[in-house]
């Protein structure tokens, strides 16, 4: 009987082998294609179950079609600039602000920074991110264009993330990237025998704000702020509410400017550019005059105990 079924298969097989190999082909054919969807779903561009000008955090829509029109214009002319390395038309279309702050005037600093980003074809969604006094913030998600490439590879599933800042003027949109929304000259001065603490310019970001500060020490000694990885020696008040700088686990923290030196120092701390605010308070909580400071943790205990002239406090009101 087994060799009777045995033998009704072999036989089978060769009347209908042509059949057959063509079925195996479409069949592979067939695997083949849904194995390419699949993967072509998965790397799919980003899409949003929200509006693209419906602020997902704070403020209100973008209602004006005019807005909308001017925001993705000058989105996508930045992006399309972006994506063919045309990199000083895309230099020129960021705000001045922009240009100083994030890149040092240097299309070079740009470059490296278009480069990293758009390292391929690329494609990308908006999303409005936060809008306060005609400065709308989008989110921009930016992916691999597989439609393009033709395939998957390395880089199909990576995503970037962009804040990018539109700022209305004049019925003109400025644009500006990694969140930045302003930069302001100011002068906020606190002075004393020791010391003229000066505010020079204040850097608002979508998420964080900069001080940028120069010290001018008046004596032969050291004046000490903060020392590495010390917290809480320099902090922020906003109507009250205190917040420590904001440090960076890249950069030396310490804070140190020795007799009848002038030093630059940048604070920083987490401020979002849409909270209210009316009064701001900088407060540098622990100055140390020091008749001799080395920056030696061995020697420290010795300097602070036998070097110290004076400790105190000091406060400049922004606003």
């Amino acid at each position: 009987m087994l060799l009777n079924i045995k033998l009704k298969i072999i036989d089978f097989v060769k009347k209908h082998k042509n059949k057959i190999f063509i079925g195996i082909i479409v069949l592979i054919i067939i695997i083949s294609i849904n194995i390419y969807l699949g993967n072509l779903r998965e790397s799919a561009p980003p899409t949003t179950s929200y509006e693209p000008h419906n602020p997902i955090i704070s403020g209100d829509e973008v209602k004006s079609k005019k807005d909308q029109e001017l925001i993705e214009d000058n989105i996508k002319q930045y992006m399309d600039l972006c994506n063919h390395k045309e990199y000083e038309s895309a230099y020129n279309l960021i705000s001045e602000d922009c240009r100083k702050e994030k890149f040092a005037d240097n299309i070079e600093n740009f470059k490296k920074y278009i480069d990293n980003i758009f390292d391929g074809n690329k494609i990308y969604s908006i999303q409005d991110y936060a809008n306060k006094d005609n400065i709308y913030i989008y989110k921009v998600t930016i992916t691999e264009d597989i439609m393009a490439t033709g395939m998957n590879n390395e880089n199909s599933n990576k995503k970037y993330e962009e804040k990018i800042v539109l700022t209305k003027d004049n019925e003109q949109m400025k644009l500006s990237v990694g969140g930045l929304v302003a930069s302001k000259d100011v002068q906020y001065i606190a002075e004393d025998e020791y010391m003229k603490i000066t505010i020079n310019k204040i850097i608002t970001y979508y998420d964080k704000v900069v001080y940028q500060v120069s010290v001018k020490n008046k004596t032969n000694y050291a004046i000490l702020f903060s020392r590495k990885n010390e917290k809480d020696c320099i902090g922020i008040s906003l109507d009250g509410e205190l917040r420590a700088e904001k440090s960076s686990e890249y950069k030396n923290s310490e804070k140190c400017v020795f007799g009848r030196n002038t030093a630059n120092i940048d604070l920083t701390f987490n401020k979002y550019f849409e909270e209210i605010v009316d009064k701001t308070n900088i407060t540098f909580n622990k100055i140390r005059i020091l008749e001799e400071y080395t920056g030696v943790e061995d020697k420290w205990e010795d300097e602070i105990t036998n070097k110290l002239i004076k400790q105190y406090s000091a406060t400049i009101t922004i606003k």
